[in-house]
């Protein structure tokens, strides 16, 4: 039987390289059902351009069909409406000179 392009399976190790995850994600996605595979004796067999298409549908139902806005922007950040109090949130107070005294 001759191997054609559609027959060309990679391995965890192949697939993780070729899309920039480790091989643990690829693992993970496969035990969800996020991403088709078939399995050669105890090893997983991955089609490239199934799982591409797979993880766009995936993305896709996740986020939307355009999950940026127009031009590739990012949506603007919501306008700060309350002052900023510094990294605790307490108000600040005047100093009363003389400091604190007993009576």
């Amino acid at each position: 039987m001759n191997k054609t392009k559609d027959d060309y399976r990679v391995s965890i190790k192949e697939l993780a390289e070729l899309i920039g995850i480790s091989t643990d994600t690829i693992r993970r996605a496969f035990r969800k059902g996020e991403i088709p595979a078939i399995r050669v004796k105890t090893a997983l067999r991955f089609d490239l351009n199934e799982v591409l298409l797979y993880m766009q549908r995936n993305a896709e139902a996740r986020y939307g069909r355009n999950p940026r806005a127009a031009g590739g922007d990012r949506r603007p950040r919501a306008e700060v409406t309350s002052p900023r109090t510094g990294n605790t949130g307490a108000q600040t107070t005047e100093i009363i000179p003389g400091g604190l005294q007993s009576r």
